[in-house]
């Protein structure tokens, strides 16, 4: 079986605290992207905050048009119809990943913090697959239990 890949997502505040809480299960994406099921998601908390701050783990991603995702996922996106409605104007498809768990990290990265570690660190405008052995995933798999650190 394929090793679980690890990436990174840049999720405005008020939606990374609705996914901790358990509110927001899904993130909703205009562009594809291929996700297997077990990909860690690491959730990176734009500006003002600007820190990694949880882990997501992916159930699956869905590709459907923006009236279907609504119709199955519309209660947990964490936004109103008619922000999920703008979000998706003139799109012909909608991709939702579906979280199995979203946790906030023990230990978070501040952008600073991760700069200083990494010089050339941009958090990302889409997403970002991490490398296994990778100095990003290294540095964020400090913080989580030695068992999942084990995976990166």
């Amino acid at each position: 079986m394929a090793e679980a890949e690890d990436i990174l997502i840049s999720v405005h505040p008020r939606y990374v605290d609705s996914m901790v809480r358990g509110e927001k299960t899904v993130e909703l994406r205009r562009r594809p992207l291929k996700l297997a099921a077990g990909c860690r998601v690491w959730i990176y908390s734009t500006l003002p905050r600007g820190s990694v701050e949880a882990l997501g783990i992916v159930r699956t991603v869905i590709a459907a048009t923006p009236s279907a995702i609504w119709h199955d996922f519309g209660r947990q996106c964490g936004i109103t119809k008619a922000e999920f409605d703008a979000y998706y104007e003139g799109a012909d498809t909608a991709y939702a990943i579906v979280f199995s768990s979203v946790e906030p990290l023990d230990l978070t990265f501040a952008l600073a913090e991760i700069r200083r570690h990494l010089r050339s660190f941009h958090p990302p405008q889409f997403f970002k697959r991490l490398a296994t052995g990778g100095p990003e995933l290294n540095l964020f798999a400090a913080a989580l239990p030695s068992p999942l650190a084990a995976c990166a």
